[in-house]
This record gives structure tokens, C-alpha cells and sequence, in this order.
């Protein structure tokens, strides 16, 4: 269930607000938006922008998502040009028609959301923002009003049960799972890779001359004190160390090439079990390193990754499944699109350029929980990341 939502999240991008609780005009003070309603030109037009099935999707909605997404492109410090502004509207009403479609097909299904279970998982939902002044602040950096989000989540809940039960039968069998791993049996190879530990003495970027050796000369500090007969690695990294892995003795856990940056990695696939050395210099400052373990590389069996690709396999056909009914669906149902971008003007640009309306969106998730990034995982970073770690992330497998 998870794997399908977070693909469809990715693919389908449906994060519309359900037409029925949409009927109401919004008032002047009605959200957050109210005041950049003002502000940003919505595009002119009166009556609902698209009909589904005879259910009105009506123009103030549409006006509302319009000017969030607006808002978080311009926050996000890019340009609503011409072709942009007209794509965004084209996608804008396809979310809510699909929204739409999705809330029929719901009542056709007799699939619906029982009050008390709604309101059990708004209120542990709305616990991961932390407390209620971090969910205000969200709301007013999103640039939405708390019955927006309650209603983007109420519609996720919703679109997850459809999609769940149109995808109900979906199964792989194990031939399938077997053909599918003698195929990309590389993919299942376990590269060499090695266990270590550091020592971190932050040095920032454009730090002056006499800062940096000051910032050496601990790190040195701290490489003599872990070579100090009966000293431990894992205490002198908690007295010395300026990352978070100090508080796990500097443990970086296994790693495989080209995770690292450069400099860290040449010095750490040039060391010995239990070598230590340093300090070694990258963008993130000093390090002091202790290799202390090696993994050979080696083939997985079958056995050991069936479970893995059986679930990714059911997880892609889940999806395609899914796909499928709902393009089904939009072909049965009544649908009449009022408002439309003009194809002469997003011809001038590229489809999808600059277009990503995943971050675009105010989103209903917190920056915290099972889907936040954690703060201690280890990074290699682009140019202009912040990270004060030497790996980079693993790519999906």
C-alpha cells in the first residue's frame, strides 16, 4: 500500500481538493491566500472552469490553487513567465478533474471515509507538525488555511482507498519474480565496500587563513589522541567530533565506492583494517579516519532479494493497474473543460519547462516524520549543498 502511494504521488501528482466541499464561495478572509489573490492576476474567466459528470469544479478553487502554486514559484525565486503561467493552468484543472473523477468513483465503488476514522487520522497527522504553532507556520509558508490541507488530506485518503481496491487483484508469481532477476542479475551485486569511522573538525567554506589551521591543529589534536596507547576511537570522536556521528563514536557504517567524496574515499580504500589516518581535507573540513572493516564484493542469491522484487514487481503493477482505470474512468465520465491554456503561447517554451508542480504545490506533509530526510544521514553534496558529511546518496534500487 505505501509503495503504490508513493509512486502515485510521483506520477499522477493528485493533490486536488474534492469538488463537492468546493460549491462554497470562498470569502475575501477565507485563507492565507486572500491578500496574494490580490496581487497575483488570476486568469480572467467567469463559472466553473471544467464539469464532471454534471459536478461543477468551480472557478474559485481553481483561482485558489492558481495563485498558492504562483506564490511558491515566486518564493522558490522563479520566473512565471507566459508559457509557464498557461501550462500551470492546463495542469491546475487536470488535478481537479482527476480529483473529481476519483470522489465519483469513490461513490460508485461504495468506497467512503467513515467520520471517526477521518478524524483519528487528521489528529495524528496533524501531531507530526510537532505542535500547533508549527502547523500555523506551515500553513503560512505554504501560503494555504487549515481547511485546504484538511481537505487535500481528506482527498488523499480517499484517492488511496480507490486506488487500493481498483488494484486489489493484482498478484506476481514467482516465474514472473525468477525471469526478472535472471534478467538484471547485476542489479543485485554487492560491490566491495568497507565500514569507518571519522573524526570531523568543521572548516567553513571561505573560513580565513588562521581559522583553518587552527581548525588542522585540532583535528591533529584529535588524531594524536586516538594513537595515545589504550585510547578509544569511538571517545575521542565524542570529545572531539563537530558532526552528529559523534555521538555514535564517528561510525559512518559500510559504504561502497563513489559514495564518498573524492579525497575521503582515496584515503579510506588506501588504508588497512584498523589503519588510522588524517587529517584528511575535504569541502566539509579536517577528518580523522579509522578503517575498520572490509566486505568482499559477491553475487546475492535468488533467495536472499525475492521478496525485494517481488514487491517492487507488484508495486509497478499496482501503479500500471492504476493507471489504466483512471484514464478508464476519465473516458467515461462526462468531462467539459472550460478553462484551457492557450497553445500558441506554452508552444514557446519546451513542455514541462520550469514546470514541476510537486514543489510547487502546497503540500499537506510536515517536514518531519517517516518521510522527512534525517538530519544525520550522510551526504556527498552538490555545489551548493550544506552538508557537513562525505557521502553521497545511494541511488534507488
Amino acid at each position: 500500500m505505501r509503495s503504490t502511494r508513493l509512486l502515485l504521488i510521483a506520477t499522477l501528482g493528485l493533490w486536488a481538493c474534492p469538488a463537492e466541499q468546493k460549491t462554497t464561495p470562498a470569502t475575501p478572509d477565507a485563507s492565507p491566500t486572500a491578500e496574494a489573490q490580490k496581487a497575483i492576476e488570476v486568469p480572467p474567466g467567469t463559472g466553473p472552469v471544467a464539469k464532471v459528470g454534471g459536478v461543477d469544479i468551480p472557478r474559485e478553487v481553481f483561482n485558489r490553487e492558481f495563485v498558492q502554486t504562483v506564490e511558491r514559484y515566486q518564493k522558490a525565486r522563479h520566473e512565471v513567465k507566459p508559457a509557464l503561467r498557461e501550462r500551470l493552468k492546463d495542469n491546475i484543472v487536470r488535478r481537479l478533474v482527476d480529483a473529481e473523477v476519483i470522489t465519483q468513483q469513490a461513490k460508485k465503488m461504495g468506497v467512503e471515509l467513515a467520520p471517526a476514522e477521518l478524524a483519528e487520522k487528521w489528529e495524528i497527522h496533524k501531531k507530526r507538525y510537532g505542535s500547533e504553532e508549527a502547523f500555523k507556520a506551515f500553513l503560512e509558508r505554504a501560503g494555504t488555511s487549515a481547511e485546504d490541507v484538511q481537505r487535500q488530506f481528506e482527498q488523499n485518503l480517499l484517492r488511496e482507498k480507490v486506488f487500493a481496491k481498483a488494484s486489489e487483484a493484482v498478484t506476481v508469481d514467482e516465474a514472473e519474480v525468477k525471469d526478472f532477476f535472471e534478467k538484471n542479475r547485476e542489479r543485485y551485486d554487492e560491490p566491495e565496500q568497507v565500514k569507518a569511522s571519522h573524526i570531523l573538525i568543521r572548516v567553513a567554506p571561505n573560513a580565513p587563513p588562521e581559522e583553518k589551521a587552527a581548525k588542522k591543529k585540532r583535528a591533529e589534536e584529535a588524531l594524536a589522541a586516538v594513537k595515545k596507547k589504550g585510547s578509544k576511537f569511538e571517545t575521542v570522536a565524542g570529545e572531539f567530533g563537530e558532526d552528529p556521528t559523534k555521538d555514535r563514536g564517528g561510525d559512518l557504517g559500510f559504504f561502497q565506492k563513489g559514495r564518498m567524496v573524492k579525497p575521503f574515499e582515496e584515503a579510506v580504500w588506501g588504508m588497512k583494517v584498523g589503519q588510522i589516518a588524517g587529517p584528511i581535507e575535504t569541502q566539509f573540513g579536517f577528518h580523522v579516519i579509522k578503517k575498520m572493516e572490509v566486505k568482499a564484493a559477491r553475487k546475492r542469491p535468488f533467495g536472499e532479494v525475492k521478496d525485494q522484487i517481488e514487491k517492487s514487481l507488484v508495486a509497478r503493477k499496482r501503479n500500471q493497474a492504476i493507471r489504466d482505470s483512471l484514464e478508464a474512468w476519465k473516458k467515461e465520465a462526462n468531462i467539459e473543460i472550460s478553462e484551457k491554456g492557450d497553445p500558441a503561447i506554452m508552444a514557446e517554451a519546451p513542455s514541462g519547462a520550469g514546470l514541476n508542480l510537486e514543489n510547487a504545490r502546497p503540500q499537506i506533509q510536515p517536514l518531519t516524520g517517516p518521510n522527512a530526510r534525517n538530519p544525520e544521514e550522510i551526504r556527498k553534496l552538490p555545489p551548493n549543498g550544506t552538508s557537513d558529511k562525505p557521502v553521497e546518496e545511494a541511488a534507488p534500487h
